[in-house]
Formats: C-alpha cells, sequence, structure tokens
C-alpha cells in the first residue's frame, strides 16, 4: 500500500484509531487561502499597533460558513502558543495574554459583555458590583495582561432592531474609545451594512470580505490540499471533474460546509473499510442528504423565470 496521496506529516495517522486518526485529527485541519494569508497580514499589522487613543479597527465579514471562525480562532491560538514560549507570566504578575477571542452573546447586555471580556482576560467576576466600574476595570487589566489585539466574533448577533440602532452605535463607539487597542469585529452580511450605515463607524473600520471558494482553480487547489491532509489508506481524487463538480455544488464554495461535508464522508469511508471518499459515501451522509434535501426545496420554491 502506497500514501502518494498523502502529505508525509499525516501518513502515520491512517494506522491509528478513527477516533484519533478522525475524530481527535479533524478540528487541527486548516487550509491556507490568498485570502486567509491577506487577513493574517492585517491582523498583525494590527497587533503591533498596540495602545492608542484612537486605535485602528476592522471587520471581517463575509457568509455563514465561509470559514472567519475558525480563521480568527487559528491566529488567536498561534499568538498564545508564542506568549506561553515567551513565559506564561508578565512582569506584572499577570498572565500573558496578547490576543482574545469572544463570541458575542444573542443579547445587548452591556454588563454581560464586559464581563465576558473580563473572563477571557482572567478576571471571572465583578468584585466592585459596579457596572460603571467595568471599562475601567477592563482597560486596567488589557494593560496589566498585555493585550494588543481583541476580537469579537459573531457581532451579528447583537444587531439591534431600528428603535435600538442608535444605542448599538453608540456602545461600539465607546468600546473603542475606551479599550484603546486594535478591535476586529467579525459577522455575516448584516453586520457588514450595520457598520456601514454609521458615516462615523466607517471612519473607525475597514473592512475585508471573506468570500467563498470560486469554482475552478482556486476550488481545485483547495481540495488537493484537503486530499493531502485527510488520513486515508487509499486517494480519493477529490479534484476530479464528477467529484469536485458534486462537491462544489453542495458545499455552494463555503469551506466550511466542505469540510463538515468531507468529514462525514470520511468517517464511513472508514467505518466500511472501503477508505477513500467516493459520491456514494459522499452523498449517502446524513449531512449530506439535509443539504440535498435543502437544496430541492429552494430550487422548488424558487420564482419561475420572468418572460
Amino acid at each position: 500500500m502506497t500514501l502518494d496521496h498523502l502529505d508525509p506529516a499525516v501518513q502515520a495517522l491512517v494506522t491509528e484509531p478513527i477516533e484519533t486518526r478522525i475524530y481527535q485529527f479533524w478540528p487541527r485541519i486548516f487550509v491556507t487561502t490568498p485570502t486567509v494569508e491577506l487577513v493574517f497580514k492585517e491582523l498583525d499589522r494590527l497587533f503591533l499597533r498596540g495602545d492608542q487613543a484612537r486605535s485602528p479597527n476592522l471587520l471581517i465579514w463575509g457568509d455563514s460558513n465561509v470559514g472567519k471562525t475558525a480563521l480568527l480562532e487559528r491566529y488567536v491560538r498561534r499568538k498564545m502558543q508564542k506568549a506561553e514560549q515567551e513565559g506564561d507570566v508578565r512582569p506584572t504578575g499577570y498572565a500573558n495574554i496578547p490576543a482574545i477571542m469572544i463570541s458575542m452573546p444573542t443579547d445587548n447586555n452591556r454588563t454581560e459583555f464586559f464581563e465576558l471580556i473580563l473572563t477571557r482576560l482572567g478576571r471571572a467576576f465583578n468584585p466592585y458590583g459596579r457596572n460603571e466600574a467595568l471599562p475601567v476595570m477592563t482597560r486596567r487589566l488589557m494593560e496589566e495582561v498585555g493585550l494588543r489585539l481583541a476580537i469579537f466574533d459573531e457581532i451579528h448577533n447583537i444587531i439591534p432592531t431600528n428603535d435600538a440602532k442608535d444605542e448599538m452605535l453608540r456602545q461600539i463607539k465607546e468600546l473603542s474609545n475606551k479599550i484603546r487597542r486594535p478591535m476586529v469585529l467579525s459577522g455575516t452580511r448584516e453586520a457588514y451594512s450595520f457598520i456601514s450605515s454609521s458615516r462615523e463607524l466607517t471612519e473607525r473600520f475597514y473592512a475585508i470580505e471573506i468570500p467563498k471558494v470560486q469554482k475552478g482553480n482556486d476550488f481545485t487547489a483547495f481540495l488537493n490540499t484537503m486530499e493531502a491532509i485527510i488520513p486515508l489508506k487509499r486517494a480519493s481524487h477529490l479534484s476530479e471533474d464528477r467529484m469536485a463538480e458534486m462537491l462544489y455544488n453542495l458545499s455552494e464554495g463555503l469551506p466550511g460546509r466542505l469540510s463538515e461535508l468531507l468529514f462525514h464522508a470520511t468517517v464511513a469511508a472508514v467505518e466500511t473499510k472501503v477508505e477513500r471518499i467516493t459520491a456514494k459515501n459522499l452523498t449517502e451522509t446524513i449531512y449530506a442528504q439535509n443539504i440535498i434535501a435543502r437544496q430541492g426545496a429552494a430550487r422548488t420554491l424558487a420564482p419561475a423565470p420572468y418572460e
């Protein structure tokens, strides 16, 4: 048995139990695209800016399942790993935390929001019990832990109705002023529209879109990378025309959905001892069946073309 289709770094995994080989390994799979490299470089530029009276801010936006959260988690994890190598504790006696990432709650609760930040910074409660002290306490703790970049994911969760819009805009501006650190917001098109609706916020935030993977060379390269790191004993030839077409139609170019499709097909391939992804084990998974049904319903409900 040859494993020439696999990256040498993952070849040894093919002899491991499915728990190690697939379930534990899959979260480590990450495909770096030109867009990912662009975003990482931009995040590094913000990271190096540090404490400023009017810090630059970035909005990263795109469709759900396009890979925003995975990208940002990887960036923060990389910064934290480097911090651990340099020393877990700063001269102040506080933990070394150069970057944090928070998934926004679904309600517009100012107190909960600041307490989430404090928790990420190692302070799990508000010892003073005064909400007005939270911004001051947060900024002080950011300085103590050496925070350089704050990332707030799923910002669309708190997009308000029209009657609360002005208050939410005020809170975002206040947060930007209070923390004095570069701030990254991440969300869907709704988040982009919301930020764009305020001239003042568009001056504070510049935006990068994370697009879907385009059909053609970009999608082929993505599939070839995935094929090389999915630890199956036989080649699946994911980028061959028929399979690539099927994967693109099912995933619609969304990396998160594509990864989940391949995960379920990979599990099926190992469990049935086929050891390769095929059209059969791909489309027969419950996950793929849900997508097929949903896409079929969408086509059925689509309006007839205008004549």
